[in-house]
């Protein structure tokens, strides 16, 4: 349909009183696409794969990452704040030389922050964003205030002692964007990355899409998450295809 017949019929629709507008759907996605992002990083590269995931919880309770980190060519740093679940991330990976933990939140600078945790016990939902319960409909009254340690950006590169980071995963309730932007101020650009789009307001999700536009990435989003490819690193495994 030509640009001028659209025009044309949207004028003739708003003449009888009706407003035509786009049909927005989230795209299906079915399977983990981290789990894809990681083959294209295996047929790429021979040696060891740098992961990072942010808000990592207990290592079980709907984490993409658990299948990629039992693969002996990854090296993952795990970060997360609360106390159990990171007791529980030790637990898991106790036998996994391969994979530091870390107790901390991601924040701007090193040293303390708040927590906002909705509920009595540990929670998926935790934030430092001190609103964030209000997504939930959870009452003020049963948000506990927990100081925990917080890490930076900056300190959590240092850790990598200059390798580069392949694979970072990020789902911090609401800090996505932020936590995203630290790392691309940085310089950080990782090949693969996955973060929570679902709790980023509008202009959040407007500012990561460009993000990720103009440093070269191909991406796409769910109504949860936003996956994304460098550029490179697609069009290198489909030159490797064709030869």
């Amino acid at each position: 349909m030509s640009i001028n017949l659209r025009y044309q019929l949207g004028q003739l629709f708003r003449k009888c009183g009706y407003r035509v507008a786009r049909d927005y759907r989230w795209p299906e996605v079915h399977g983990n696409l981290l789990v894809l992002g990681f083959a294209l990083l295996r047929a790429r590269r021979n040696g060891t794969i740098h992961v990072l995931q942010i808000g990592a919880f207990d290592g079980h309770a709907c984490d993409p990452l658990l299948e990629i980190l039992q693969n002996e060519n990854v090296s993952a740093m795990l970060v997360e704040p609360q106390k159990i679940p990171y007791e529980r991330l030790v637990e898991l990976y106790a036998t996994n030389p391969r994979v530091c933990l870390i107790n901390a939140a991601v924040a701007e600078h090193d040293g303390v922050v708040k927590l906002y945790v909705p509920g009595s016990a540990d929670s998926l939902k935790a934030s430092l964003i001190a609103q964030h319960h209000r997504r939930f409909g959870s009452d003020t009254k049963e948000v506990r205030e927990l100081e925990v340690p917080s890490v930076s950006v900056s300190s959590l590169v240092k850790m990598f002692h200059g390798e580069r980071l392949h694979l970072l995963q990020v789902d911090t309730e609401g800090m996505d964007y932020q936590i995203l932007k630290w790392f691309f101020d940085a310089g950080v650009e990782p090949d693969v990355l996955n973060f929570e789009s679902l709790h980023l307001s509008k202009a959040e999700r407007l500012a990561s899409r460009r993000l990720l536009n103009t440093t070269g990435y191909w991406w796409i989003e769910s109504d949860q998450d936003t996956f994304a490819l460098k550029e490179s690193l697609v069009k290198s495994n489909k030159i490797e295809a064709s030869n």
